[in-house]
C-alpha cells in the first residue's frame, strides 16, 4: 500500500526541514523540531525492524519459560520457589498483530519477572543453568534494544 509508513515518515521529515526549519525563528524553535526529525527518523527504524524483533524476543522468553519448567521439573528447591509462578508458554503464532504482539510480550515478561523474583538465593545445578538461561536472554535483549537505538540518526 502507498504510501508506505516509512514513505509518510520521509515525507514529514522533508516537510519539516525544507518547509518549517527555515520559517522558524527562535533557537528554542529550531531545536525542537530538530528533536521532532530525530523522533521522525527513531520512528521510521522502529516500523522497519520492531515487528521482527518482538517476534524473536516473545520467542526468546518462551524459551526461557521452557527452560524454567524443566528445571522446576527437575529441581525440588526451584520446584519450590517456583511453584506459584505460570510456566506456560502461550501459543506461538507466525506473524501476530502488533497489539497482540505487544500483549504476549508483557504477559511472558511478566512470566519470567516472577521467575526472577521468586528465584532461590542457593542457585546450584538445574537452577544455576536457568540464571545462566535468564541472563542470556537479557544479553540478547540489549542486543534486539539496541538495534533501535540510535543517539544520532541521519
Amino acid at each position: 500500500m502507498r504510501p508506505t509508513p516509512a514513505e509518510i515518515v520521509e515525507g514529514l521529515q522533508y516537510n519539516l526541514r525544507a518547509d518549517l526549519i527555515p520559517e522558524l525563528q527562535t533557537r528554542w524553535g529550531k531545536r525542537i523540531a530538530g528533536n521532532m526529525l530525530w523522533a521522525l527518523e527513531h520512528l521510521k527504524k522502529r516500523l522497519e525492524e520492531e515487528h521482527a524483533l518482538a517476534v524473536e524476543e516473545n520467542a526468546d522468553l518462551r524459551d526461557v519459560l521452557a527452560a524454567a519448567a524443566a528445571a522446576r521439573a527437575g529441581d525440588a528447591g526451584l520446584g519450590e520457589a517456583l511453584a506459584a509462578v505460570d510456566l506456560a508458554p502461550g501459543e506461538a503464532r507466525e506473524w501476530p498483530a502488533a497489539e497482540e504482539l505487544t500483549a504476549e510480550n508483557a504477559r511472558l515478561r511478566a512470566a519470567v519477572d516472577a521467575i526472577v523474583e521468586a528465584f532461590p538465593a542457593e542457585r546450584e545445578g538445574a537452577a544455576e543453568d536457568l540464571w545462566r538461561e535468564i541472563l542470556g536472554y537479557v544479553a540478547r535483549q540489549t542486543e534486539r534494544d539496541g538495534k533501535l537505538i540510535e543517539i544520532n540518526p541521519g
